[in-house]
């Protein structure tokens, strides 16, 4: 199966270099040696000791001899202290004639140095879990002009059923197997403990960030009290917040934002927190909102990665409690309004109230989706619509 950013990578490969982040086992290496299948070029790792020779000395160079064009893929390049520098440097000299793809199982820029800006020189692309929109099609869809009416045709809900037992990673998706998937996940847990974090931190007390991870999954979904967690861990707030800070840039979770903008009484710091991995999560209720909210990421850092424009995602929640789950954003303007909830058949309230205000700003009433983990529903009302998850997320990315 083809992945939905391969054509981008093709295409945005032609006249720079392509920077490829993603979690890891998330089919970043398998999309790369597509991309060199189809350019017969080479693929390097830095952690192969012998590889590792190559790319200081340079030497895969004398492979480029005589050909008009070359290919290369740099796999977790940004363990290389100076990755960004030497890329610039390559960038600069070699460029005409080189193809390149980096990729790494943390964010690019986890590894900020104070070296020389690859400003213009590199495409930057996120590879996401798969979603019932990339099974159902796989394509990367522009930006809808109607959320109102995404998505009026059915998938399989076994499908769905299957993504959301599963995840989204491919291994434990496609095998469909409960214990291999069980097997799976405390590997990736273990790999994130004693290599990932070793490779970018200098964390010493990594069972505490264990624990710390054993605690994250009861707080998805809600907003993230780090006091909280502060005391439990017992450990400075400072610390905690720098552990969470590295967890996000190896992909194991994100976090989103509350829009608060000219809305009074409205939660302004607390973020919400999400995995990477949605089928770790043990309450249907909570796997259900963060599997939407990785759709509806993957989505709108896709299309801003594009140059569709600027998208985020963010909830609503204020003083009083009323909250809803996501809002997207185009260049800062809410478009959409988005609810969860697993079988409910009235439209949430807070979204009504969300709107109100929101019009002030707007002047017009934006769409208000309320997404429900069953099938066959559908129920639209002027500007409102309660509809299957799986079928309106499907025609997304």
């Amino acid at each position: 199966m083809e992945r939905y950013i391969a054509p981008l990578v093709e295409e945005f490969s032609r006249e720079k270099f392509v920077l490829l982040s993603g979690p890891r086992q998330v089919g970043k290496t398998t999309l790369a040696k597509k991309w060199l299948e189809a350019e017969k070029g080479s693929y390097v790792n830095w952690d192969d000791a012998s590889d590792r020779k190559l790319i200081l000395e340079q030497t895969f160079l004398s492979q480029t001899e005589g050909k008009a064009s070359s290919a290369f893929v740099f796999d977790e390049l940004h363990k290389y202290a100076r990755w960004k520098s030497w890329l610039k440097g390559l960038y600069d000299k070699h460029a005409h004639h080189l193809k390149v793809v980096v990729t790494g199982s943390a964010k690019l820029d986890v590894y900020k140095r104070h070296g020389d800006s690859l400003f213009g020189r590199y495409e930057s692309l996120r590879l996401h879990p798969l979603s019932i929109g990339e099974l159902s099609h796989g394509k990367l869809v522009p930006p809808p002009t109607d959320w109102l009416h995404l998505g009026e045709k059915s998938v399989p809900f076994t499908l769905w059923e299957q993504l959301k037992n599963r995840g989204g990673f491919p291994e434990p998706f496609y095998k469909d197997n409960a214990l291999q998937h069980r097997r799976w996940s405390l590997r990736r847990r273990e790999l994130l403990i004693q290599q990932d974090l070793r490779d970018i931190s200098e964390i010493k007390t990594l069972s505490l960030v264990e624990h710390l991870t054993l605690l994250l999954p009861s707080r998805i979904a809600s907003p993230l009290s780090l006091n909280s967690l502060r005391e439990e861990l017992q450990v400075a707030f400072d610390t905690l917040k720098s552990w969470l800070l590295v967890l996000e840039k190896l992909y194991w979770c994100y976090r989103i934002s509350p829009y608060s903008k000219n809305i009074s009484r409205s939660l302004r710091k607390e973020q919400k927190l999400y995995f990477w991995d949605w089928s770790g999560v043990p309450e249907a209720p909570a796997r259900f909102e963060n599997m939407v909210a990785s759709h509806l990421l993957k989505a709108v850092q896709a299309w801003t990665d594009v140059g569709y424009g600027e998208f985020n995602l963010h909830y609503f929640r204020d003083l009083e409690k009323r909250e809803v789950d996501f809002v997207i954003t185009q260049n800062r303007i809410p478009v959409v309004l988005i609810e969860c909830k697993v079988n409910s058949q009235s439209l949430s309230p807070e979204l009504h109230y969300l709107n109100a205000h929101l019009k002030k700003e707007n002047r017009h009433d934006l769409p208000m989706i309320q997404l429900v983990d069953e099938q066959n529903v559908d129920f639209v009302h002027r500007n409102s619509r309660i509809v299957t998850a799986a079928n309106y997320l499907a025609t997304l990315v």
